[in-house]
């Protein structure tokens, strides 16, 4: 539905700023390309919510709801005052595995008290809602040969996936609610948060001996991809749950090859290595690859091939 600079006559009603975005994340990795992606469509109202000033360029005439503390929902009601959202797009998240277990209290603030205040705030303005949560729901030991589809029982592992599995459940039960679980992130940043691409090219680029798991797979998609992905989502206000992964399942160690082919390092600093030889706490999925045919067919085109997307920034 989305053009890729206008919008689609199916849509029209947009064009009258009746569409009124309300975004979480909005200075992290995937946050700031659905802002980038917004600047676009200047008919679309933005505001951003986070716990301290987003560091990026937002559009002209957004506005910025400052929440000191994620579970505070009279704080976020009264920031939104006025001037409700008709769409909430959640994509801010406590999304390091480490930190997670390290401080299960931060992952439950940052995960799920903030999921829950987004969607009370959603259930009281009527206002669509999505959030994203990810492919590590499920604990990868016996992956369906396609991919783990929307229908597949999760079996969260790890604080975090724990912590995402409860988000995604309260989202879902708001009648308005939509979970999109998003494999692997992957592009050039927008924000300082540089992602999987960053710590590779930075490996690649000093030519430092880089390890990556040939037994660990993932179905990686680009976060410009997804980005519109949710954008389509929240307009076309759908919901349930939908999983948002590339075309391409590849373990890590074929990830940071098709990297440095594509970007045109010297492949030779890549070695394999297996989980078994870097143990983890907690253990890491094998194979969280996801089946996305829902979304795309849904949506009307294909998203891009690693290759072909890191070629073409």
């Amino acid at each position: 539905m989305l053009a890729e600079h206008s919008l689609s006559a199916g849509a029209s009603h947009l064009y009258k700023g009746e569409m009124h975005v309300l975004l979480s994340g909005a200075s992290g990795f995937l946050g700031s390309s659905c802002v980038d992606l917004l600047k676009r469509f200047p008919e679309i109202e933005l505001s951003v919510v986070r716990a301290s000033r987003v560091d990026c360029v937002l559009p002209l005439g957004s506005r910025e709801l400052v929440l000191a503390e994620p579970a505070d929902y009279d704080a976020l009601r009264r920031l939104v005052g006025t001037r409700p959202p008709t769409h909430i797009i959640h994509v801010a998240a406590v999304s390091s595995t480490a930190a997670c277990e390290r401080d299960p209290q931060l992952a439950y603030r940052g995960n799920v008290a903030f999921t829950d205040s987004l969607v009370r705030l959603a259930a009281e303005c009527g206002a669509h809602i999505v959030s994203t949560s990810t492919d590590l729901v499920f604990d990868g030991a016996t992956p369906p040969h396609d991919g783990f589809s929307e229908d597949a029982q999760p079996a969260p592992v790890s604080v975090y996936s724990r912590s995402k599995r409860a988000a995604e459940q309260i989202t879902l039960g708001n009648s308005l609610g939509c979970v999109v679980r998003c494999s692997l992130l992957y592009g050039h940043s927008l924000s300082a948060s540089r992602g999987v691409l960053g710590w590779i090219e930075d490996a690649l680029h000093a030519r430092e001996e880089l390890f990556l798991f040939e037994d660990e797979f993932r179905t990686p998609i680009h976060v410009a991809d997804a980005a519109r992905a949710l954008l389509e989502l929240s307009q076309r206000q759908e919901t349930g749950v939908w999983h948002c992964g590339g075309p391409d399942r590849m373990s890590r160690l074929q990830f940071g090859l098709t990297v440095a082919e594509s970007l045109g390092y010297d492949p030779s600093v890549i070695r394999s290595a297996r989980r078994a030889d870097m143990p983890s706490l907690p253990a890491r999925p094998a194979d969280v690859s996801l089946d996305s045919n829902k979304l795309w067919g849904l949506l009307g085109y294909p998203p891009k091939a690693v290759a072909a997307a890191l070629s073409s920034e």
